[in-house]
């Protein structure tokens, strides 16, 4: 008989499964993708509360990361269990040939971007501070702070974006998939927690709100740059 190998992690969620497989409402269990759409529509409306009550802009970016989290929060459970030998497949060779040349293109683009925008920024420094050298590490350190909202802003995105891509390949974008490439051990045990998870875990309404929090995490990124430069 063939052993079934798990990957790590299979046990502790197996066990919470067990713990959550009761909770879930049964309305919710039937329509896991119609929920988190609801979620999102709700988290909406509370952003334009906030918006319109003048709230701080750290509070609305708050919301809009709950809007995504329970896809989101989904979509990694389903990738943490998923082996990648379930996502491999043999790419053509025009496929691998522009994959390549497109990602060498952009880390080129990259470098030479780092490049200019470091001596852009060294000369300025050099203009602003002088032979002021304390001057100078303050101003180095506004823009080190001005930046790193902007790495981060980035960084979820591309999460959120690669996220969506190998979801879709995994379920498809069904409500309820009955094709996938999920694994038969993910939640076998908690039928109704796996219905929810896989629910949840929608390419589309990753994609919707994810893409909410990414704008606005920039708007708040690009609003503590110009309050730096200011």
């Amino acid at each position: 008989m063939e052993t079934v190998r798990h990957v790590r992690g299979h046990a502790l969620l197996t066990a919470a499964g067990r713990r959550l497989e009761p909770l879930h409402p049964s309305w919710v269990e039937r329509h896991p993708a119609a929920a988190g759409w609801i979620w999102l529509a709700a988290m909406a409306v509370l952003i334009v509360v906030v918006d319109l009550a003048d709230g701080p802009e750290p509070l609305r970016v708050a919301v809009s990361l709950s809007a995504a989290l329970p896809s989101l929060g989904a979509t990694l459970l389903v990738l943490s269990q998923t082996p990648r030998a379930h996502l491999e497949s043999e790419p053509s060779i025009l496929g691998h040939f522009f994959a390549r040349f497109f990602a060498l293109l952009g880390a080129l683009i990259l470098w030479i971007g780092s490049v200019v925008l470091g001596a852009a920024v060294a000369v300025q420094l050099t203009e602003d501070s002088r032979s002021n050298t304390e001057a100078a590490w303050e101003e180095a350190l506004e823009i080190f702070g001005a930046v790193v909202p902007f790495i981060v802003a980035v960084l979820w995105a591309v999460l959120i974006f690669r996220c969506v891509g190998y979801i879709a390949r995994l379920r498809g974008w069904a409500p309820v998939p009955t094709r996938h490439r999920i694994p038969e051990q993910f939640f076998a045990e908690s039928p109704r927690t796996r219905r929810v998870v896989v629910g949840l875990a929608h390419p589309a309404l990753l994609l919707v709100a994810g893409t909410l929090s990414i704008v606005l995490v920039f708007v708040a990124a690009g609003e503590v740059a110009f309050s730096d430069a200011l």
